[in-house]
């Protein structure tokens, strides 16, 4: 009878306790161990099922809870300006009569681009912005497209696209939106390819003036092909865009190259040649080019950036510059006081207009203050002198003065 108990106590241990016993050495369970364990089995089978699950969730991999992984950045600008006897034919500003009086105006620029992974393969972006004249421009919706990875550096997008080409490094000129020595901005809604380079998208265009007030809605179709041609440290950029308004005669071709060239240690070359026209099948407008070529210099604490423009346009009908005049030349050192600020010096001859027959030309000279605070964070001010030298300002030639000051940082 007592070895019939014994055995009975041996066995009902054996199956109660977990095996603590590792490379041969064993632990007695603990006391508190062994009533959880007792308590637990006294529970209805429910419980201990649910209890099972929950433990069995918390030990699965971290991965597989892991949702998307989101990212946002974002660049922001903004800027006033005053000026006294302006005159500018570019926008037909003359306050060369006014008498003691300063005019002001503000620029803002606020954007968003938000980023979310979902897989190793598949991502989206979505982007807005605020940016114009005055100091609260409104928000407006920039667009979206999602991606599919096909293979190492090729990618498959759909949703809305912004193609742009030979934009300028010049200061006053480098938004592409407005102004380019190649192809100002121009939007679709479609497919893109990105392939080791190449870069090809096909869509309905989405710009203002691709679309009517009628019911009719959007009516053009936009072709942008580019290929980022990599040699050293150098890049060469043809590219080639063809609208179609689906009318016989109405269509625009945008089509050039762009070559940003490494100069060792001394600085950079951007060489920018765009061809344009609006009416591709047809005699007129006439083709237009443009020609630029902008340097950049570092000799230690001296650096020189500078602006050579220049556009060819027919004297009767040429197709519309996307640049407000058909000549400037800029150059500008810049001398770094310390680590922080630097002093430029700007000097600057415009045309002007786009009437290469007109004689509007000015002279500006400007001393320019750069602080900045780290490589997103910065702050210039200026203050330009303005000296008007063409023969077809009549009485409004007097000298006038503009001063001003901004504010950029990103994220």
């Amino acid at each position: 009878m007592m070895t019939k108990t014994f055995g009975l106590m041996l066995a009902s241990a054996l199956f109660a306790a977990p095996l603590y016993a590792q490379d041969g050495n064993y632990e007695e369970e603990p006391a508190a161990v062994q009533k959880e364990v007792q308590r637990e089995a006294s529970q209805p089978a429910d419980v201990q099922q649910a209890a099972t699950a929950a433990a069995t969730e918390a030990s699965a991999p971290a991965a597989s809870n892991e949702g998307p992984k989101f990212t946002v950045a974002g660049e922001v600008e903004f800027e006033a300006n005053t000026d006294y006897k302006k005159v500018d034919p570019r926008d037909e500003t003359n306050n060369n009569a006014e008498e003691n009086k300063w005019f002001h105006d503000y620029a803002s620029t606020f954007n968003l681009v938000f980023g979310v992974q979902f897989t190793d393969k598949w991502s989206a972006e979505a982007a807005i912005s605020a940016d114009g004249d005055g100091t609260a421009p409104h928000f407006a919706y920039d667009g979206a497209f999602i991606q599919y990875q096909l293979g190492e550096g090729v990618a498959i997008k759909a949703g809305d696209f912004t193609y742009a080409e030979g934009a300028f490094r010049y200061y006053d000129y480098d938004d592409p939106g407005d102004y380019a020595i190649g192809m100002v901005e121009r939007n679709t809604r479609g497919l893109e390819l990105n392939a080791h380079g190449l870069l090809v998208g096909l869509g309905w265009g989405r710009d203002d003036d691709d679309c009517s007030d009628s019911d009719v809605g959007c009516t053009t179709y936009d072709f942008h092909a580019a290929y980022e041609l990599a040699l050293g440290n150098h890049t060469i950029r043809p590219f080639f865009n063809y609208k179609s308004y689906q009318t016989e005669s109405h269509n625009s071709l945008r089509f050039g190259v762009t070559a940003n060239l490494a100069l060792g240690s001394i600085g950079t070359l951007q060489l920018v040649y765009g061809l344009k026209s609006d009416a591709l099948t047809e005699d007129t407008p006439k083709m237009t080019h443009a020609l630029a070529a902008e340097p950049e210099f570092n000799f230690g604490k001296v650096s020189l950036k500078a602006t050579v423009f220049k556009a060819f346009l027919d004297d009767d009908d040429p197709t519309d510059l996307e640049v407000p005049e058909h000549f400037f030349v800029y150059a500008e050192p810049v001398f770094g006081l310390t680590e922080n600020l630097s002093l430029g010096a700007q000097v600057e001859l415009h045309s002007m207009t786009l009437d290469t027959d007109a004689e509007l030309s000015q002279l500006w000279l400007a001393p320019k203050a750069y602080y900045t605070v780290s490589d997103n964070f910065g702050f210039d001010g200026y203050f330009r002198v303005c000296v008007p030298m063409g023969d077809d300002y009549g009485e409004s030639d007097e000298m006038y003065l503009v001063a001003g000051a901004s504010v950029a940082l990103s994220f």
